[in-house]
């Protein structure tokens, strides 16, 4: 049963929020050997891609 529009509109608009670390601490925080918001944000751009992938291959595409 494919998703609805609504709920895939709504997932990318929370990743994509997520995605831009304005909701970080000032502070300087080290995370695998990168700062914080990198981390962060490369993490959210693996899910936004994972995503993106698993709707391109679960979804009934029209017959063309």
């Amino acid at each position: 049963m494919p998703l609805p529009v609504r709920t895939i509109i709504l997932v990318y608009l929370l990743l994509f929020a997520l995605a831009i670390p304005w909701y970080l601490p000032q502070r300087y925080t080290l995370l695998f050997g990168l700062p914080l918001w990198v981390t962060v944000s490369l993490l959210v751009s693996l899910c936004i891609s994972l995503f993106t992938a698993w709707l391109l291959l679960t979804m009934k595409w029209p017959d063309e």
